[in-house]
């Protein structure tokens, strides 16, 4: 393993200057945010700002092996022309990410809350129809998929299966991976999001297993997804780090730690410093 950052801590810079910031710092490796994607796909040229973006990596030796693809997409929406938007989304994203070299795409299993059974079974085959479209897109061009896991929603909310949200829990995820039945189609473990879902970090990594392609490291006490650096929370990362050795994870170990945001911009250079020692000695006191 290795310790990497989102490219988000510095949401204001454009992605090559964010990911130039984090690599000065000394991190090897680095995903690329739903925010920055967003900026290379809407700039006037998207390739030439992908192009630059795979540049700036080659330059300074970092690694970037993965993405979060839109974070707003619902690929599973029971709207066939919003379902058919967001996948369209996703595939652009996915050929963007290609360009640049990325091999995994983070992505939401999709879902809404829904007054009857019947709306909640649609959606699950939905989902799967989309994912595989997907995952067929993305295997065409040796790309790989990671469905990350949620986080049940407030209470008393009305529904059929009332605060129920899908993905919040990782067999639902290990069915629906069943379901597309694509190799290339994987799990991101957001460690905060189980957390606050009441899944300890080694428990939520076993039951991933093989199936675990990409990481979102954040810390929180448990209450709410407050996205913190590691020991600024309860998660026990000592056991969490050994649980992932035990099942031979060897990719990046990617924080994702909004929470450390809003300072100024030397400060927020101490502070991603400070994030990365933490990280460094949290991966070799094994």
């Amino acid at each position: 393993m290795y310790p990497g950052q989102w490219t988000s801590i510095l949401v204001e810079q454009q992605p090559a200057e964010a990911i130039r910031t984090i690599a000065e710092v000394g991190f090897p490796g680095v995903e690329l945010s739903t925010e920055h994607i967003n900026m290379i796909a809407d700039a006037d040229d998207p390739f030439a700002a992908a192009d630059e973006v795979l540049g700036t990596v080659q330059e300074l030796g970092i690694k970037m092996p993965q993405v979060h693809l839109t974070i707003s997409l619902n690929v599973a929406d029971l709207d066939p022309a919003t379902r058919e938007a967001a996948v369209q989304i996703a595939e652009r994203d996915i050929e963007l990410c290609v360009r640049m070299g990325i091999e995994n795409g983070v992505i939401h299993p999709g879902g809404a809350k829904h007054e009857t059974l019947k709306g909640y079974e649609e959606e699950k085959r939905v989902r799967v129809e989309s994912f595989k479209r997907l995952a067929d897109y993305a295997g065409e061009r040796d790309f790989n998929i990671a469905i990350e896991n949620m986080m049940d929603g407030a209470r008393h909310v009305n529904g059929a299966l009332g605060q129920r949200s899908y993905g919040a829990v990782i067999p639902e995820l290990l069915e629906l991976l069943d379901d597309i039945g694509a190799p290339n189609v994987g799990i991101c473990l957001d460690t905060g999001h189980a957390w606050v879902q009441g899944i300890a970090m080694e428990e939520a990594v076993r039951e991933c297993g093989d199936k675990l392609i990409a990481l979102h490291i954040a810390d929180n006490d448990g209450s709410g997804d407050q996205h913190r650096t590691p020991f600024f929370g309860s998660i026990d990362w000592q056991k969490g780090v050994a649980a992932l050795r035990e099942i031979g994870y060897h990719g990046i170990f990617n924080l994702e730690n909004p929470g450390e945001r809003g300072l100024e911009p030397e400060q927020m250079v101490y502070r991603i410093r400070y994030a990365l020692d933490i990280t460094n000695w949290l991966l070799s006191a094994q």
